[in-house]
């Protein structure tokens, strides 16, 4: 199990992601889940991930080494979008394609296709912005109205974000109630680990 949030207010962006991963009762490892993607003055951005392990890092190696648009011939990753909402089409266009590839095979052996992502960050002459990118490859966006996000085992720590999170808290207080937010989730589920 995993826990991610995304906190976006007025002064910048909190991403907090948990490292916690198994499979089975007896094997369990921990393993990176929150990603980070910039050129220095030109864009930083940054991927979290819940779900199977397996998929997730398909989907960010995807991202990575590119995918070529038929049409240009341009090979898209994150770090050539040029826009943030781009970027999220991106991630949803590498999990549709790791599902092409991979959902036969996982559905063969009654696997689900069981992937989320929350992306979020800012491109050099645009607002900061944080998405919610679903299995099928399609995504929300915060709003002002509610100024998180979360992937994941969520239960625990949304109630922590629900009573604290505005868009005019102060970015610490964002970072505190975010980690607190963790720290509700892991004390009550075993299977989410330290960020």
């Amino acid at each position: 199990m995993t826990y991610c949030c995304g906190i976006l207010v007025r002064d910048g962006l909190v991403m907090i992601a948990d490292t916690r991963t198994n499979a089975g009762l007896d094997n369990v490892s921990t393993f990176r889940k929150l990603h980070i993607f910039s050129n220095p003055g030109e864009r930083i951005v940054a991927v979290a991930s819940a779900g199977n392990l397996a998929i997730s890092q398909s989907v960010l190696s995807t991202l990575t080494e590119g995918m070529e648009d038929p049409e240009t011939g341009e090979v898209e990753t994150l770090m050539n979008a040029p826009t943030m909402f781009q970027a999220a089409q991106r991630i949803g266009k590498a999990i549709r394609m790791v599902h092409a590839t991979e959902g036969p095979a996982l559905k063969a052996e009654d696997i689900s296709f069981d992937v989320s992502f929350l992306f979020g960050g800012q491109i050099k002459g645009s607002r900061m912005r944080l998405f919610m990118v679903y299995t099928a490859g399609n995504f929300i966006e915060c709003t002002t109205d509610t100024p998180y996000l979360q992937i994941g085992e969520h239960k625990y720590g949304k109630p922590v974000l629900d009573r604290a999170m505005h868009y005019d808290v102060e970015l610490y207080e964002a970072l505190k109630t975010g980690l607190i937010s963790m720290d509700s989730t892991m004390r009550s589920n075993l299977g989410v680990g330290l960020p």
